[in-house]
Parts: C-alpha cells; structure tokens; sequence
C-alpha cells in the first residue's frame, strides 16, 4: 500500500533464521522487490544510522525502538507474556497506541493498520516520536538534578 520498502533484520542472533523462514520467503512475488532480508543482526552505530534515514520501525525487542525514538524515529513495539515487562514503558512515555500485545489477537489485528499510518503519514509519526522523545528527556533532567542536588550536599 506504499512504496517504501521494508527491511526485515534480526535483533540478535535467536532471529536470524527466523525473518527469512517466516517473514521475507512467505511474501508474493509483486511483495519481495520492496523487501530486503538482512541474514545477521548489526553494531549499534550502523543500526541507528539505517534507523534515523527510515520512516520507522516496528519490532519484538525493546532496543531499536529505543533508539529509533531516541533520535526522533517511530517505533512500533510488538510483546507477548514470555518477554520481559520493559516494553510497557511506551505506555508511560506516551506510546500505548504503538505497543501491541500479541498474545491478544485483537492487538495482532491492529498492527498493520499502525505500521501503514505511520508509513503514510510520516510527519504525524515522528511529531509523536518527537512528542515521546521530549517526555523522556524532561524526565532524565529532573531525575538528574536530584541527584545533583544530593552530591552537592
């Protein structure tokens, strides 16, 4: 529904096989020429140089969209019970509509529409980044001057 294309990369080393085997070889045939399967995962300076040049992101692992939403970037998070509770801070930073739970299948069903607005509409998506973004920088200055405040004491 768009013309961008997708990048289906691993986060770590437990999901290498996994995108290709059940992301990138399942898509029809007029689908594959928009999509790039990348076999092992990356270094942190090359991730967030992909990320900041991309319309966002949406993943299962809580350190992209970190950093996406660090530098600006959207980040859809997708979370299901065998993983830690440290997704649900897109909840407290203003993102609840971009965390989806998948052990839900009414969630399931909300995460395409999601990832197209944010693909259609990319200046709403990253004002809302930019929005989250803010919250958290806010945050770790006041959480910052209290401990200044108690150094200098």
């Amino acid at each position: 529904q768009t013309k961008l294309k997708v990048l289906i990369c691993p986060e770590d080393q437990t999901q290498m096989a996994v995108g290709k085997e059940l992301l990138y070889d399942p898509l029809p045939a007029d689908v594959k020429p928009r999509a790039v399967w990348r076999p092992n995962y990356w270094l942190t300076g090359e991730a967030i140089s992909v990320y900041t040049r991309s319309a966002g992101l949406f993943g299962n692992e809580m350190h992209s969209p970190i950093m996406c939403v660090g530098n600006g970037i959207p980040a859809i998070v997708c979370r299901w019970a065998e993983q830690t509770t440290k997704g649900l801070m897109w909840r407290d930073i203003g993102l609840g509509d971009w965390l989806f739970d998948f052990d839900k299948e009414e969630e399931r069903a909300k995460l395409v529409p999601a990832v197209l607005a944010m693909a259609k509409d990319p200046a709403a998506a990253k004002a809302k980044a930019a929005k989250a973004r803010e919250f958290v920088m806010n945050k770790f200055s006041s959480s910052m001057a209290v401990v200044n405040k108690h150094l200098l004491a």
